[in-house]
């Protein structure tokens, strides 16, 4: 539950328009009265994800996934509550109220290892502007001072202690420094710091926090790795981060990024004027970069290196994101190049012509295979079209696979007909089907009557629009048979002023989904006219009053003596007079 006032809560969501902040990660069109787009929380070809300006809340009607700003970027960024609302805050220039204090140990340790990443970074930039091992290797790559400050280069000493002293005087505990991986422990339990003589590039999140540190070796050192990266900790998932997200996200090109394997490559190509550009960082490429892609842009070219670890790792790379929507290209490099020493050689302009002719996937795959099958002998031709038919069965339509049918039939010889025919066998379906609720999310409604169902429905949806005022329905909670929409009411009851966006803030994940699955299908659906609201508070105060007549009367049942029972009576009376008007009322 957030500890931040109800007040705050909505200023925060009323200054982040919910469009414009999702449009920072998934493409939308306007579509009526909302906004639609392919969800970012599940693969879908066909958009199902719905946003609405007017009521500031988002649905995905394949996942279910729905609530407010706030509760988008909990989930996309992978935040806690305080994180997403501080960050939103930062975002609208909002200055939230320093005396709020919160109990979760987690969030607490990460804003903290957040600060002593920066205090360590700002460290490391300042040391490397008297290291001249690092300045004469920084000239040697050929860095400029504007591309040291954007990424905030420095240098870490080649001591066993420079860090831990630092950070000992910035009352960083030993403990926290193991658990940031800042430093190694000894046998001896003394401990001595990680990054040693080595070139210091700050990880940053997609929200320019820094995370971790990766390391490059300036000087000779047996059995020193060439690159270090900070281990996993709390605020690190190498499997999860991609190196340059923060600024690449900002600068899109062609609705495309650049994947290229290490920092130092990006470095280089954001020097020469080529910013969309991302890197895993010291892993394979993993499903969760793909899907943070996917989120951002609807194509990708990959650019590793041009050695066979570079060509594997393209292979890798495509096999995990032809599961993906994302256009797959591929720029495959001399083998004595790597992106950074390409572009240092022959400038922005070759680079950008060589993103521009990059192969398809399949294409890639295809030439690859005729690498290691030249075609020579007749069984190289059939080595070469058993590997070809599962790179045919990936394509995403039955054009694509005719026309590298035909590429592969012109290659061998072999019939472009019976290569298609191979390649539709046991073909992967791409589509998965959705096993997540829809429209139909499990309620504890499924006992109710329909016409009660949909009275309570309509209700909640005039209180939510304003149309019904709580003072004048006449109404209280017990007149709700739904637990959900008693939690509502009690809600609108309690808070006249809140709204639904607000209210999302307070609901669990299951009620956010149903929430803003009914104001948006809704929305959808066209407004619910003025008669039905009347008609439907009169179905609820009908219900209620019955139902009250049966408690009372069945208290009377069980104890004919009970000493208030001319009170019984008495409201007895009083309710099954309502009763019968309300019924003459609705039949009429």
């Amino acid at each position: 539950m957030p500890r931040y006032s109800e007040e705050i809560i909505q200023e925060v969501i009323e200054a982040n328009d919910i469009v414009s902040v999702i449009s920072s990660y998934v493409q939308l069109k306007k579509s009526g009265r909302s906004f639609m787009g392919r969800c970012p929380f599940h693969n879908e070809r066909t958009p199902s994800f719905s946003v609405s300006p007017d009521k500031q809340l988002y649905h995905c009607f394949g996942c279910g996934a729905g609530g407010n700003v706030i509760s988008f970027v909990m989930d996309i960024e992978n935040m806690s509550f305080p994180e997403a609302l501080e960050w939103l805050a930062e975002r609208a220039n909002i200055t939230l109220p320093q005396n709020t204090e919160y109990t979760d140990f987690q969030y607490q340790q990460k804003k903290r290892f957040y600060e002593i990443n920066r205090q360590l970074a700002n460290y490391y930039y300042v040391l490397l502007k008297h290291a001249q091992k690092g300045l004469t290797y920084i000239n040697k790559r050929g860095l400029d001072q504007s591309t040291i400050k954007t990424f905030g280069i420095g240098y870490s000493k080649d001591s066993w202690d420079n860090a831990v002293r630092f950070l000992s005087k910035k009352h960083v505990s030993s403990k926290e420094m193991l658990q940031m991986g800042l430093v190694i422990q000894g046998k001896n339990g003394k401990i001595y710091d990680r990054f040693r003589d080595r070139l210091m590039i700050p990880i940053q999140n997609s929200r320019d926090k820094i995370i971790g540190f990766g390391g490059r070796i300036i000087g000779k050192k047996e059995d020193a790795p060439k690159y270090l990266n900070s281990p996993e900790s709390v605020i690190f998932s190498k499997g999860t981060e991609l190196f340059n997200l923060n600024r690449a996200k900002k600068n899109i090109q062609n609705n495309q990024f650049i994947v290229v394997e290490g920092y130092m490559d990006v470095i280089a190509l954001y020097q020469y004027g080529i910013k969309n550009v991302v890197a895993a960082l010291g892993t394979a490429f993993t499903p969760s970069h793909a899907k943070i892609l996917d989120r951002y842009v609807s194509s990708v070219v990959l650019c590793f290196d041009g050695d066979q670890a570079g060509e594997k790792a393209t292979k890798r790379a495509i096999d995990i994101l032809k599961k993906s929507d994302l256009t797959i290209k591929v720029l495959r490099l001399n083998a004595e190049d790597d992106p950074d020493s390409f572009i240092r050689k022959n400038g922005t302009d070759a680079f950008l012509d060589k993103v521009k002719h990059a192969k398809t996937s399949t294409d890639y795959l295809l030439d690859e295979l005729k690498r290691d099958n030249p075609l020579k002998t007749n069984e190289e031709r059939i080595n070469y079209v058993n590997g070809a038919i599962p790179i045919l069965q990936d394509t995403k339509n039955n054009v694509e696979k005719e026309v590298y049918a035909k590429v592969v039939s012109k290659r061998t010889g072999i019939s472009a007909k019976m290569i298609f025919n191979e390649a539709q066998k046991n073909r992967s379906e791409n589509f998965k089907i959705n096993l997540a609720p829809s429209s139909d999310i499990v309620s504890s409604s499924n006992h109710i009557p329909k016409v009660l169902q949909e009275a309570e429905k309509n209700v909640i949806l005039g209180l939510l629009s304003k149309e019904i005022n709580p003072e004048d329905c006449d109404l209280n909670t017990e007149y709700f048979t739904d637990s959900f929409n008693k939690k509502i009411y009690n809600f609108i009851e309690n808070t006249p002023d809140i709204t639904a966006s607000t209210m999302m803030s307070f609901l669990e994940s299951d009620e956010k989904q149903e929430l803003s699955e009914l104001l948006i299908k809704n929305e959808q659906e066209h407004n619910v006219l003025s008669n039905i609201y009347e008609e439907s508070i009169k179905i609820l105060q009908r219900e209620g009053r019955n139902k009250k007549i049966n408690q009372l009367e069945k208290k009377l049942k069980e104890d004919p003596f009970n000493p208030n029972v001319v009170n019984i009576m008495k409201q007895l009376k009083v309710l099954k007079a309502e009763s019968n008007i309300g019924g003459q009322n609705g039949e009429n």
